[in-house]
């Protein structure tokens, strides 16, 4: 097709901006030779859309029509800002190809085109524009010199740094001020020696702050710790977001200098900024007051424990400053303020103050559940014979969790301690209310002592349900030779749990005993025992097992004969191919897609066939579905006749589709 290439040109000169739009994107496609003139124009229009286009265009045709000194001319530009920015884009678009040309108009005399080549540079990136724009740190045009700076700093150009600290000596607030800011783009280590002096200038003080959290050295950590006290609040905001950055790389150095301020007034002004409206100034503020350690300083730090984002930051800030002054600042503001007290007392377990167990106790008589929780959590923490007796007399609490709480802490102290404990705890087996013998029962289980089973076998004819089942429980964990005749007793109780529980436990026990009453457990009435009863009999294994499981796939109960078909595929896959065949008759559709995915872990045979031609007319779809999605990704001819048959009377959607997809297969195998 003919090209009118005046038309195109009259297109992009028209009044209306979307045909000047597609005229020069028409050039831009057909890669057609326009005129400079024309393309500057364009170049420089009203409309950013047609400058876009306008760029794109340039770039294509740039090394066979126009060059980089083509777009550089129009830098001096002095009335149509459209248009220098235009340029700048192609430039930068050229990349490392325009550099040459733009190093040689770094000659220019107009001191805006040259602030404009140094900002391409800087665009561009390329490391062998550095040395140009050092030169220019000594041009005459302080705009270009800035220039200059802030381009090195973009290209972290670290050799630049001597002339940019020669270039500091200049007294100019502006200059040094940019210069601070590209050295800390650069990040390159400075000795502190060359930029300190530089804090006497007031207004100089937050750059400086900020450069060098970034470049300073071990030794400008004392310079920003006097920082944190500055009397202008933006400075000290400065210095201890610096601070925490120079800490990242010498932390030893900060942590020491900052505890030599302890009990100075240091603490109070860093204090100060943890009502910041900057949340990072809040944060380190929070992290230097750890490190400083001092408590009254850190006190201001309590109210923030709440906050959901300070409250970790602040945690950790006071375990920074070790358990002495933890439990130093528990003692003095816990009674203060009942909202902070509950964080002061799980504090006083992560400091494990001990010498606070008294009053810490007193806590666990308190109306709020909250606190009870956190301090029977805490006592335990502690442990101890201190908290014994609290932690005893926190068992009758009317909280659930408080009660598993105290119990833990006195079983910890069992485990070291097993006499005292089961001298405090054992005649609470025969205590009024059931769950302080509930609890009792499980601290006993924990201690594993031959000399708790006395207080278990009296715990197993206890009125309470709850207080027999922890009695299973406990007897389990302490095992022993009477653990059979305890959990066969168990299994006679008239609480079908208690009941589970023995079944569930009972494969600890080997022998034939263990088996043989597991047999009768499968009998039982309560679902869940038959089906601990499965579990435990093929953990224990062996033919008679084998052959008590198998039974339980006619089990009437869906979850017992899925657990009997898992446990029996689990065993020997193959040994379980009768029982899963047989388990294709069961009612619950459950079972039958279990027995199905149960046989696909068997090897091909002609069972497969079998199965399809009884399970594919099954009265559930969701089991025809099942048994297509496992035939589908290995059928046979047979199958694909019988899939047929099936399709045309097929009524359910999900399994007609999984029907024609598995059919789908079928021709492909026939292809």
């Amino acid at each position: 097709m003919a090209v009118n290439i005046e038309q195109i040109q009259q297109r992009m000169t028209s009044s209306d901006e979307e045909q000047r739009v597609e005229a020069i994107r028409l050039a831009r496609e057909l890669d057609l030779d326009l005129p400079l003139a024309r393309l500057g124009e364009a170049l420089g229009d009203a409309s950013w859309r047609v400058r876009k286009e306008a760029v794109a265009c340039f770039l294509k045709g740039a090394h066979r029509r126009w060059s980089a000194s083509d777009a550089i001319a129009l830098l001096h530009s002095q009335d149509n800002a459209g248009l220098r920015n235009a340029a700048m884009e192609v430039l930068i678009g050229l990349g490392s190809a325009a550099v040459a040309d733009l190093k040689a108009e770094l000659s220019t005399t107009d001191h805006d085109v040259r602030k404009f080549i140094l900002d391409i540079m800087g665009e561009i990136g390329d490391e062998v524009c550095i040395g140009s724009l050092i030169d220019s740190l000594a041009d005459p045009d302080i705009n270009v010199r800035c220039a200059a700076v802030e381009n090195l700093g973009k290209l972290q150009a670290r050799e630049a740094i001597p002339a940019l600290l020669e270039a500091m000596q200049t007294p100019d607030f502006s200059w040094r001020f940019t210069i601070l800011e590209a050295l800390a783009q650069i990040g390159e280590p400075i000795a502190l020696e060359r930029l300190a002096h530089f804090r006497d200038d007031r207004l100089l003080r937050k750059p400086l702050y900020d450069c060098l959290g970034s470049v300073g050295d071990r030794d400008a950590a004392a310079l920003l710790v006097e920082g944190l006290a500055d009397d202008m609040r933006k400075c000290r905001e400065a210095a201890a977001l610096a601070l925490v950055r120079l800490a990242e790389r010498f932390f030893e150095d900060v942590r020491n200098c900052l505890r030599r301020q302890q009990e100075g007034p240091l603490a109070g002004s860093v204090a100060g900024l943890l009502s910041s409206r900057d949340p990072s100034v809040q944060e380190n503020a929070i992290r230097i007051l750890g490190w400083i350690g001092n408590s009254a300083a850190a006190g201001r730090m309590l109210p923030l424990l709440g906050d959901e984002t300070l409250g970790p930051r602040v945690f950790n800030a006071l375990m920074d400053m070790g358990p002495e002054a933890v439990c130093d600042l528990v003692r003095q503001y816990l009674g203060e303020d009942p909202a902070m007290d509950v964080y002061l007392v799980y504090l006083a377990g992560e400091g494990q103050c001990r010498d606070l167990a008294g009053s810490l106790a007193e806590r666990l008589a308190s109306e709020d559940g909250q606190m009870r929780l956190v301090t029977a959590r805490t006592l335990s923490k502690i442990g101890g014979v201190e908290v014994v007796e609290p932690l005893l007399r926190a068992l009758g609490d009317e909280c659930e969790e408080v009660r598993e709480a105290a119990a833990s802490g006195l079983a910890a102290i069992g485990r070291q301690s097993p006499g005292k404990i089961l001298e405090k705890v054992a005649p609470l087996v025969e205590a009024a209310r059931a769950s302080a013998r509930t609890s009792a029962v499980e601290i006993l289980g924990q201690l594993g002592e031959p000399s708790c089973r006395p207080y278990l076998d009296m715990a197993f004819k206890d009125e309470s349900p709850r207080v027999r089942q922890a009695a299973v429980r406990a007897l389990a964990s302490c095992g022993g030779e009477d653990l059979l005749a305890g959990l066969k007793l168990a299994l006679t109780d008239e609480d079908a749990e208690v009941r589970a529980l023995a079944a569930e436990n009972l494969w600890r026990v080997d022998g034939h005993d263990a088996v043989e009453s597991l047999g009768l457990a499968l009998s039982d009435e309560d679902i869940w025992v038959r089906t601990h009863a499965v579990r435990s009999l093929t953990r224990i294994g062996g033919a008679r097992a084998h052959g008590l499981v198998e039974h339980m796939v006619h089990d009437p109960v869906g979850l017992v004969a899925i657990s009997a078909l898992e446990a029996l595929v689990a065993l020997d896959p193959e040994a379980a191919r009768g029982a899963l065949l047989k388990a294709l008759d069961h009612e619950d559709e459950e079972v039958v897609k279990t027995a199905i995915q149960g046989l696909s872990q068997l090897s091909p045979g002609t069972w497969a066939l079998e199965v399809a031609q009884k399970v594919i007319h099954h009265p559930r779809w969701a089991v025809r579905l099942a048994l297509v999605e496992f035939f589908g990704a290995r059928m046979s001819d047979d199958l694909c006749g019988l899939f047929e048959q099936r399709l045309e009377i097929e009524g359910d959607a999900l399994v007609r589709q999984a029907l024609e997809k598995a059919l789908d297969r079928c021709s492909m195998q026939g292809k």
